[in-house]
């Protein structure tokens, strides 16, 4: 395979895993309860933000010193 057909072969995978991954978290935000809805929503798009940043790394590994955390006031943890 060429590198210019595995770039796009690697682009295909990135936008298949995206919108898969967006699915399933819509799936997750549905049992959310309605008290708990915006704030399981921001956590749920912080989420896929950081998961697309993951898949934009480029190279064998990802350097986890190059993904920016998400800000303090997004992190819950119950």
């Amino acid at each position: 395979m060429s590198q210019d057909g595995a770039s796009q072969f690697q682009e295909v995978i990135r936008q298949e895993l995206e919108l898969s991954v967006k699915k399933e978290l819509e799936k997750i935000l549905t049992t959310a309860p309605s008290h708990e809805f915006e704030h399981t929503k921001k956590d749920l798009d912080g989420f896929r933000k950081l998961f697309h940043r993951f898949l934009q790394e480029k190279g064998p590994s990802v350097d986890w010193g190059k993904i920016q955390k998400p800000p303090e006031d997004s992190v819950s943890f119950g």
